[in-house]
Parts: structure tokens; sequence; C-alpha cells
């Protein structure tokens, strides 16, 4: 259908999703992408962060953490490593890793390394993810 996308998204382990959806949101490496129906075709690197889309009039929203999306046709495949629909996500879980990745950098802040030698880069993506499901599970 000219109206509707149809939107996969795969990870090395399972397709997660296969629904059709008047459009997508997702986190670009540049920013928030916005996809609609006749889209220009795209090939362009994910971050982490929240995609949006709809599906028998709800809005659903899912974790994604990196990866690739293609645009072709009305069609959008998502390729990432890990996905996770909002059912799928345990809030509490989510909040007590923030407050643990929240607690290592802490302890990282000092000298760019935590006193295992283990670098705040590493704290600072645990810490985003567990914010990105946060948001999606809301």
């Amino acid at each position: 259908m000219a109206d509707l996308l149809t939107l996969e998204i795969l990870t090395p382990q399972k397709r997660v999703l296969s629904a059709e959806t008047p459009w997508v949101t997702l986190p670009g490496s540049e920013g928030e992408l916005g996809i609609l129906p006749q889209h220009v075709p795209l090939v362009t690197a994910m971050g982490s962060g929240v995609l949006a889309y709809e599906e028998d009039g709800q809005r659903k929203q899912a974790a994604v953490h990196y990866g690739y999306v293609q645009v072709a046709g009305d069609r959008v495949t998502l390729l990432s490593q890990m996905v996770e629909t909002s059912g799928e996500i345990d809030l509490e879980r989510a909040r007590q890793a923030e407050q643990k990745a929240r607690e290592q950098l802490g302890s990282a802040a000092s000298g760019g390394k935590d006193e295992d030698g283990i670098p705040a880069g590493k704290f600072e993506g645990k810490l985003k993810r567990a914010l990105v499901r946060q948001k999606a599970a809301g």
C-alpha cells in the first residue's frame, strides 16, 4: 500500500518485528529521523535511542542500540545488535542499571578510569542504554 510502510527489525538472534505502519521515527547517528511513505532511499547508521511507530492505531516503542537502517521504497529495514520492545523491558531493572552506571561513572570521573582501570566511556554507554530503556518502557 502506498500509504503504509513495512517496518522490519532484525537482530543477529531473531526477527524482532514485521509490521505495517504509517510512520516511523528512529535514532539516527546524527539525530532523530522521521520516515513516511514515499521517503527517498536511504542507508544510515543508528545511535542508541527510542524507535517509535504506529500499529493498529496505537503508538508503539522499542529501545534500539546502534545498527543500520535502510529505507527503500516503502520498506524500512533496521539491523541492530540489540532491540527491546517496550513489553520486554523490566523498568525496575533499567532504573537499577542507571543508578549503578551513575555510581561507576562517578568513580571513574576523576582519572577517566575506575579503580579497575575500566574507562569512563564504558559506563557512559551503560547509562545511555539504561535511560533509553526507561524512555521506551514509559
